[in-house]
């Protein structure tokens, strides 16, 4: 339990919420060599981006210990969810129950993804665990 904050940041770094937001250019600029012009739209991709190699090392390892962690599962600037606090909290919550309830669990199957090119998320995992007498 004590990497349970840690945990929940990584969590939101490997699968964030959204799989991506559209955004519109507001003045030209240029970024790595590609011309965006003012009124351009384009779509930035959660998981592109929480595994950017110029940001994290080992991108592509699942590392509930990795600090720092400036992931951008809730946006940023002024598009940062306001729910993110709650969300954060939720998760940490969830967890702390889960594996007080069920110190055993454990997963016992392959899981089925939601299908959604917008939200992501679980949609079946099936698990075992010892019931609470």
């Amino acid at each position: 339990m004590s990497l349970v904050d840690s945990a929940v940041e990584e969590i939101l770094r490997w699968t964030s919420p959204l799989h991506h937001m559209s955004r519109s250019v507001t003045a030209d600029v240029e970024i790595r060599g590609e011309l965006l012009r003012e009124g351009d739209r384009l779509l930035m991709w959660y998981p592109s981006a929480n595994r950017d190699e110029d940001i994290f090392d080992d991108p592509y390892r699942f590392d509930i210990t990795r600090t720092p962690n400036e992931h951008l599962a809730f946006g940023i600037g002024e598009h940062f969810c306001l729910g993110a606090g709650f969300a954060r909290k939720e998760l940490k919550v969830m967890f702390q129950e889960l594996f007080r309830r069920f110190p055993d669990i454990e997963v016992s199957g392959p899981g089925e993804r939601l299908r959604s090119n917008f939200i992501n998320g679980v949609k079946h995992l099936p698990v075992r665990y010892t019931p609470e007498r």
